[in-house]
């Protein structure tokens, strides 16, 4: 009987490397705002000019928690890949999945203390450990429970009582706010020693601030990605369910289209929402939750249409070899980012303006993306995957 060792190259599903790719990109965008230490800034920040406005309404409708919520369906759509491969060969998945999340928490954890507090992969172990408790449930439960997950924390988390009591039983937000004073000084500091500990902390305090929710939340996006591998909507790069996909991307398109029309009314102040009496508010709340899956499912749609026509799938292939190295490219996009703000670094903390840094994702991920196909024509894996498969198979996978 074969054994179970990692996805080889023929094995790979290229619509799902390139869906990985676009989705990389759209994490580095979004996590510039955080990056760039605007967040920060004390007093009255510089006034946006025109180019700073149009690109943060950009970001806020296309890409914030949109890029997020890709990788966290794709996530729950390998965990489903992994148990259909264990499967078809007689094996266990039990603890090679125990194992997959405890290499990707400590590398979250070193992620956090070497590079930077903002790290999500340690979070994803932590939701992930829930997915096995729907090993053995059929697809409709799994479903449920994910539409639940994805909603109920949320819409409970608004409630003004429960916020209050749920933050005050870790941290207390005047404690949050001393937090992010050290946090913002270690930045700003020239050295790096103390940096660390200071990411640490901070990490540790803004996950205070969301469990209540923000880890359900994760885990109902997994059981959605799961239930569309079992399902094998991507088999042969998803040609096989092709009729699924256009309803998908009719579908997805038209609800993202009327809740993203109501968060811009909201943002915008034409629907005044500090004057609306609170079941009017958790509707608003619960229709943003819709759009954060709306979106992202028209991504995943329009992509794997895409990738049926040829010239198409030439265009959208460059972005494949970013998508076979995720956790490489995740932790690279880090290093230069906190080299560019941080006080270490080049010390741009705080100076760079919305468009600039819209500027600065693309050109950082078209280098990466770059050195990523040029890796990819010597070694079978990014550096950071050969790690984490070594791991977790528990023997060294050839990387020529």
């Amino acid at each position: 009987m074969s054994e179970l060792t990692p996805v080889a190259p023929r094995e790979r599903v290229v619509t799902l490397d390139v869906l990985r790719g676009f989705s990389l990109c759209g994490v580095l965008i979004g996590n510039m705002a955080l990056y760039s230490g605007r967040w920060m800034m004390r007093g009255k920040p510089p006034a946006p000019t025109t180019l700073d406005t149009v690109a943060n309404w950009g970001i806020t409708i296309f890409v914030e928690s949109k890029a997020q919520t890709l990788l966290t369906l794709l996530f729950g759509f390998g965990f489903a890949v992994q148990l259909l491969r264990a499967q078809q060969r007689g094996k266990p998945i039990m603890g090679l999945y125990v194992r997959r999340l405890v290499v990707l928490f400590t590398l979250g954890v070193l992620h956090i203390s070497l590079l930077w507090w903002g790290d999500v992969t340690w979070t994803y172990a932590i939701a992930g450990f829930g997915l096995l408790a729907f090993l053995r449930t059929s697809n409709r439960t799994r479903v449920v429970w994910g539409v639940v997950f994805t909603f109920v924390p949320v819409l409970v988390w608004t409630l003004p009582a429960v916020r209050v009591a749920v933050m005050g039983v870790f941290l207390e937000p005047r404690e949050f706010a001393g937090y992010t004073e050290r946090i913002a000084a270690a930045i700003r500091r020239p050295e790096h020693a103390g940096l660390p500990w200071e990411h640490i902390r901070y990490a540790l305090a803004w996950g205070t601030l969301l469990y209540f929710w923000y880890f359900l939340w994760v885990l109902g996006r997994f059981l959605l990605g799961y239930v569309a591998g079992k399902l094998r909507w991507f088999d042969n790069d998803g040609a096989n369910h092709l009729a699924i996909f256009r309803r998908l991307l009719r579908w997805s398109m038209a609800i993202a289209a009327g809740s993203t029309t109501l968060s811009v009314l909201e943002r915008t102040g034409v629907i005044p929402v500090s004057q609306l009496m609170h079941p009017a508010r958790l509707g608003l709340a619960a229709v943003e939750q819709v759009g954060l899956l709306a979106l992202p499912l028209t991504y995943i749609a329009t992509i794997v249409l895409l990738m049926q026509r040829p010239a198409w799938r030439r265009v959208l292939q460059i972005l494949a070899p970013a998508g076979r190295m995720p956790l490489t490219v995740y932790f690279s996009q880090s290093l230069i980012c906190t080299f560019l703000f941080y006080g270490w670094g080049l010390g741009w903390v705080g100076s760079v303006g919305v468009a600039s840094c819209l500027g600065l994702a693309v050109a950082i991920f078209t280098v990466q993306v770059a050195a990523c196909h040029v890796w990819l024509r010597w070694f079978q894996f990014g550096p950071l995957e050969w790690i984490w498969r070594s791991l977790v198979y528990l023997k060294l996978p050839p990387m020529r």
